[in-house]
């Protein structure tokens, strides 16, 4: 039984209820901790058979639980044509659909996903469609200790996956005297990744080990002992893939920084923003502003370019051809001929603030569901902004990455669009366009299925590296940051003043004092989103009329800098707060 712990894969929707079923169940651990487990019934009669797959699993996430399913159903008829139903749930509104394929055309597997186009799958010679001629190709190499190699289909997403295993000799599992074990390699789409697999000839498989993120994934047969408790993980899955970094109080405004990686060094793509240096360091850059040909730019209409085809197209993550995409179209109030980086902006905005309530509950929804439902985290603001995109014309493209953002490291989703000869990132779950410079980008997507994200991919890469940062501009990380009388200075242009002020600067947090009050802990962040400002009060210097929010409860004022710079400022009364937005004196290079 093959898992995917962060795309749970399985098996659905059975005929043959009135048969006895032959089943078999799985329990699976990450880390230590049990998390899901899976079961496949088979059930024949009179020559039709059934295979009837499930896999379940539930993860914590930011202190919230993120449940898996998926179901799938593998019906075989007495001419030997094949269909499959499946069903993913990730979200509120599963990922489902059918398929087919007929010995008169046996090098073709037809899909029809329920939102999105049909498709037609070249099949690979020797690929395994029947769930059950896997399962005898894994008893065999057990029975005649050889090398087995396998391919076979993911319907929920819609890729091809191999497995390549060699025997490394008998290993006996309670119950099971028989088992061999076998050392290979898994590969999903383009993802590849080491695995253990104990067989059975009389049993089958029974045991698989294998690691993503740094923490072995462990599914064994439920007749097996568990493994030893190894106590409890304290922290979940996805909080275990963040990196630390040290703290800098104007990380969101840098335009440009190296970093050093430590330990195995991932392949990256190149482009303007993320460039590498000698001796494993990377220079990121913040993206260039639109020149003035590409601010000009006006979205496609008609037939689009070969190179902006599938960036422009509908699929089943991005539906923006149903009608409720309209509703959000006019929502937006567009005025007519905007260019293509004018909608880029207003979509990052718009589609920041269409959704309310962030949180880490949902493990993928489609922009769809996104448009009835405005929840979730990065990939639903990812999605959703790029299907508006496409739907106003403009190419879009998902990008897969961790940003840094506070003191954290972390696996984060976010969008680019093209201008001209370029691709410029955006970032719909922070609102900036262009998006922030301290991120790594590890690949793009151009969303036609759950397969082309590859968020496992994105967890295994960076799993064993740890990333430092050495300069900032053109100093050292930690000498970037200078403070001459009231004015507090960083590379490209970074400036805060307040006349009379003292500033302080000790391990990364940035304080200041005024005649008046304070002190006060300073620190660039990004928009604060409708959660946050809950109870707040909207302010606006009496001199200045430089507006921003205000907490009581939390005496931390937010204050809105202009083009997309918001400044955070802890341990202010009202009145402080209404004398920092009037006196306090921002700039950066873009001011």
């Amino acid at each position: 039984m093959r898992a995917s712990p962060l795309f749970v894969l399985a098996l659905s929707g059975l005929s043959l209820l009135g048969q006895a079923a032959r089943i078999t169940t799985f329990r699976q651990w990450i880390g230590g901790q049990e998390v899901g487990g899976a079961s496949v019934e088979v059930r024949e009669a009179a020559g039709l058979a059934e295979v009837r797959s499930r896999e379940w699993m539930a993860l914590s996430r930011m202190g919230q639980e993120i449940k898996q399913e998926v179901l799938e159903t593998a019906t075989r008829r007495p001419d030997g044509q094949l269909s499959f139903t499946w069903r993913l749930s990730l979200s509120a509104e599963p990922f489902e659909g059918k398929a087919t394929w007929s010995p008169r055309e046996p090098g073709v597997l037809l899909l029809q996903p329920s939102q999105g186009p049909a498709l037609r799958k070249e099949i690979p010679v020797g690929a395994v469609l029947w769930p059950e001629e896997l399962e005898t190709r894994l008893r065999s190499a057990a029975r005649h200790r050889r090398t087995l190699d396998a391919t076979s289909f993911s319907f929920p997403l819609q890729q091809w996956g191999s497995l390549h295993l060699e025997p490394k000799g008998p290993a006996p599992l309670p119950g099971f005297p028989d088992a061999v074990r076998f050392q290979g390699e898994e590969r999903e789409g383009s993802m590849a990744s080491k695995v253990e697999v104990w067989i059975s000839p009389t049993a089958g498989e029974l045991k698989r080990q294998g690691e993503v993120g740094g923490m072995q994934v462990l599914t064994q047969r439920m007749e097996l002992p568990p493994p030893q408790a190894t106590g409890s993980l304290g922290a979940g899955f996805f909080e275990r893939t963040l990196l630390t970094l040290p703290p800098h109080p104007f990380l969101p405004w840098i335009p440009d920084l190296t970093l050093h990686a430590e330990g195995p060094l991932p392949k990256l793509p190149e482009d303007a923003q993320q460039r590498p240096l000698p001796q494993g360091r990377w220079r990121l850059r913040r993206a260039a502003q639109p020149t003035a040909a590409e601010a000009s730019q006006l979205p496609g209409s008609g037939r689009p370019a070969p190179e902006d085809a599938r960036y422009l197209a509908p699929s089943s993550l991005v539906q923006f051809q149903d009608p409720a995409f309209e509703g959000l179209v006019r929502r937006m109030a567009l005025p007519p001929g905007l260019p293509r980086w004018e909608l880029a902006r207003r979509v990052t905005s718009f589609v920041f603030e269409w959704i309310t309530e962030k949180d880490y509950t949902v493990g993928f929804a489609s922009a769809l569901e996104v448009c009835h439902t405005p929840r979730g985290d990065c990939t639903e603001h990812g999605v959703l902004a790029v299907a508006l995109l496409r739907r106003l014309g403009v190419p879009a493209r998902g990008v897969t990455g961790w940003v840094g953002l506070g003191e954290v490291l972390g696996l984060h989703f976010w969008v680019e669009v093209r201008l001209e000869n370029r691709w410029v990132p955006i970032d719909p779950t922070f609102d900036q366009a262009p998006a922030s410079a301290l991120r790594i980008k590890l690949g793009d997507t151009d969303l036609a299925d759950l397969g082309s994200v590859q968020w496992e991919g994105v967890a295994n890469d960076f799993s064993q590296t740890r990333w430092i940062p050495e300069r900032e501009g053109g100093r050292t990380w930690k000498d970037a940051i200078t403070i001459h009388g009231d004015t507090v200075s960083a590379p490209g242009g970074i400036q805060l003043r307040l006349p009379g002020g003292r500033w302080s600067l000790l391990k990364g947090e940035l304080r200041l004092r005024s005649g008046e009050g304070g002190p006060w802990r300073l620190q660039a962040t990004t928009r604060p989103w409708e959660a946050q400002l809950t109870g707040a009060q909207r302010l606006a210097g009496p001199n200045s009329l430089r507006t921003g929010w205000w907490r009581q409860d939390l005496r931390t004022l937010w204050m809105d800098l202009g083009q997309g710079r918001w400044l955070q400022v802890e341990g202010v009364s009202d009145r402080e707060a209404y004398d920092l937005l009037d006196q306090l004196m921002a700039a950066t290079s873009e001011s």
